[in-house]
């Protein structure tokens, strides 16, 4: 019997599939991966805690695997692709497939058919395949200039918009609902969280922007409609390349940002319609971690 793995490795989590031909056998969890972000010693022990869990509860030996398909954040970057290819190789048996995340969280979403996947989590990009197997790509050039829509970004802004309240002494009301759901004791705090470290993680202020947009507060709604216009314009260059004017075009939205805020996924939505009439945009569940199975089997 032949085993695969399936990886999904975003910003903030990692998840491993184990199957055989047929079936998903285990499942598990590690920490980020994206080498990027947490640097190539924390990836290590991500993808080696991750294998050997799965392993474990498949109650095989990694070195039984046939193939595995990691999909990582970041691994269109040559020196990261081959640094994570060597990671794996150390830690499994069979072959080693490297590709971006947006790759297999296409497959995930739209089940090998043409369309754009446009992902949102601690980063975003938009990646679309058509029928003659042409692919591009939108955004996913790392949180310091890019992953417009995010939420990294959603959090970044949240905390200048916060910021700038205290300034200029407008809409306080942001600025101390922020405050408390982040359980700050002054604006200087915010401000602090934001410089203390390289990269400061923003994606998990997220939260906290839904939770006050869903309370009514319109700063809160005003962000999260604009990551849903930034979101619309990474799949709109996408579509430009990809997929003539005329036809229906599939895009599909996955990741964390579209699945818990019902406002990002409304104003990408309608910016979607008003620019392009004939895209059908639709909130998948696909897994992009049974993308990679799937695509390890094949």
């Amino acid at each position: 019997m032949s085993f695969y793995l399936g990886i999904d490795g975003g910003g903030t989590k990692t998840k491993f599939l184990l199957g055989d031909e047929q079936k998903v056998l285990a499942e598990a969890t590690a920490a980020g991966s994206n080498i990027l972000r947490s640097g190539e010693a924390a990836v290590r022990e991500a993808l080696s805690a991750g294998v050997r869990e799965v392993c474990a509860n498949a109650a095989i030996e990694s070195s039984q695997i046939s193939r595995i398909v990691a999909g990582i954040a970041g691994s269109s970057n040559d020196n990261v692709r081959e640094a994570l290819t060597a990671i794996l190789r150390e830690l499994a048996g069979g072959e080693i497939v490297v590709v971006g995340d947006m790759v297999i969280a296409h497959y995930g979403a739209l089940e090998g058919e043409p369309g754009i996947l446009v992902n949102a989590g601690t980063g975003s990009i938009a990646y679309g395949r058509n029928a003659a197997g042409e692919t591009a790509r939108a955004g996913g050039w790392g949180f310091a200039i890019s992953d417009e829509g995010s939420g990294h970004w959603i959090g970044r802004v949240a905390i200048a918009t916060a910021m700038r309240c205290f300034d200029t002494g407008i809409d306080l009301g942001f600025l101390n609902h922020l405050m408390a759901a982040l359980k700050a004791e002054e604006a200087q705090d915010l401000a602090r969280f934001a410089n203390s470290t390289e990269n400061p993680d923003f994606a998990q202020v997220f939260p906290a922007v839904v939770l006050l947009a869903e309370q009514g507060d319109e700063t809160a709604q005003k962000i999260l409609q604009h990551a849903g216009k930034e979101l619309a314009s990474l799949s709109e260059a996408v579509l430009r390349k990809l997929f003539p004017a005329e036809d229906t075009t599939l895009v599909a939205a996955s990741g964390g940002v579209f699945r818990n805020s019902s406002t990002v996924f409304e104003s990408f939505q309608h910016t979607l319609r008003e620019h392009s009439p004939k895209v059908e945009a639709l909130l998948t569940d696909g897994e992009p971690a049974s993308g990679a199975l799937e695509l390890a089997r094949r």
